[in-house]
């Protein structure tokens, strides 16, 4: 009872209840009880201390995180599937931009066909301006502020091809084409047969690795190689469409047709007449490739430049290398003409020539060598001149 009493007593003291027994437990109970904010372990004497969390809150709080969670999760699944289609979209464009910029050989090559036979009466009188013919008179002309003697200038191209449709008419201005385009077919699609014969792909560089002599002499090899193959499968064919534009001279009708033309090259030459001027033709292909390829490696090597700049760098090397390696070009035109029965390829009109090394020597020495490398400004080599000019005073004489 003591104990109780003591309890009871106690209880009021620090304002629990107000009486003893059930009343002072009721009160107590409704009482609200502030949460303990520190409890401390007895045996291990540290403090630990529990914030009260009331679990509605909680609840209600978790409740309405787990919609934004979920909104949040949505968003961003959202904005990757967005980025990840914008980035197939931004690829596929690339590659179709790709794709426009480099369009199909298929077309390209039908693009040079189609400027090829455009084209074609320029180079008809470019071939008979080579082998020698020139039904124009010269005419005098002076540039005051570059040399003081007057010069004989032949007329331009455009005159020429006027002539040829004026004689010959506009179909006798495609003379040779069909042979012409015949070696361009037979280029794509033989072309590369011997490198895929030998699997001589293109020299792949590895990721660190830069310009190197190894990649220049592989390409320049590999590309040696894709040049004697098209020479030696067209060549036949260039010599039908030299033989068949030579005609125009004299008016014949020997070489007709691309099939008949080569069967009568053969039945009057042999194979001796279907590659007539190969090695000369030869010779200049693979100037023109080691030049370009040479002064290409050397400009990449010590100049910096683009790949756009380094493409018009190669375009112009390839030009100048053309015109120093343009005579082997015209003797390649006159060995292919040199023993048909036409008048252009006959004397007066040329000389008979055993061997192109002969044929050479001989325009070297009539200043015949680079006829036709310039068509719009075409002069009379000043060596004629000065034979006109004593053969004028022997006869005199």
């Amino acid at each position: 009872m003591a104990h109780r009493e003591y309890n009871r007593h106690d209880g009021q003291a620090e304002g629990l209840g107000l009486g003893g027994g059930d009343a002072d437990n009721s009160v107590r109970m409704r009482q609200p009880t502030p949460p303990p904010l520190a409890v401390q372990h007895a045996r291990s004497g540290a403090m630990v201390v529990e914030l009260a969390v009331d679990p509605s809150r909680a609840m209600r709080s978790t409740n309405q995180q787990q919609p934004i969670e979920r909104d949040q999760l949505r968003i961003s699944t959202e904005e990757s599937c967005q980025g990840s289609e914008l980035v197939v979209a931004s690829s596929h464009l690339s590659k179709q931009i790709q794709g426009h910029r480099r369009p199909n050989q298929l077309v390209r090559f039908c693009l040079r066909l189609g400027y090829n036979t455009l084209l074609y009466p320029y180079e008809m009188a470019k071939v008979l301006i080579q082998l020698g013919h020139e039904p124009l008179q010269a005419k005098p002309f002076v540039m005051r502020l570059i040399q003081r003697r007057p010069r004989l200038f032949l007329p331009s191209v455009h005159r020429y091809v006027q002539h040829i449709q004026h004689i010959d008419g506009y179909t006798g201005m495609y003379r040779g084409l069909t042979a012409r385009l015949a070696a361009s077919i037979v280029d794509y699609l033989l072309g590369d047969l011997l490198l895929a014969t030998l699997h001589f792909a293109p020299y792949k560089r590895g990721p660190k690795e830069g310009l190197s002599l190894k990649e220049f002499w592989w390409n320049l090899t590999r590309n040696s190689l894709r040049i004697t193959t098209v020479v030696v499968i067209t060549h036949p064919f260039y010599v039908v469409m030299v033989r068949q534009i030579a005609q125009f001279v004299g008016g014949e009708h020997v070489y007709e047709g691309l099939v008949g033309s080569l069967m009568t090259l053969a039945q009057q030459e042999g194979c001796a007449g279907l590659f007539a001027g190969m090695v000369p033709r030869l010779l200049g292909e693979w100037s023109v490739l080691f030049i370009t390829s040479a002064l290409s490696h050397l400009c990449r090597r010590l100049l910096p430049m683009s790949e756009l700049q380094h493409q018009y760098n190669t375009a112009v090397i390839q030009m100048m290398a053309s015109l120093v390696a343009y005579p082997l070009e015209v003797t390649s035109t006159c060995m292919a003409g040199t023993g048909a029965p036409l008048t252009a390829c006959e004397p007066p009109s040329m000389p008979l020539y055993n061997h192109w090394v002969d044929c050479l020597t001989d325009l070297y020495a009539r200043g015949g060598q680079n006829r036709g490398a310039i068509l719009f400004w075409r002069t009379v080599p000043k060596i004629q001149l000065l034979r006109s000019k004593d053969n004028y005073t022997v006869r005199s004489i």
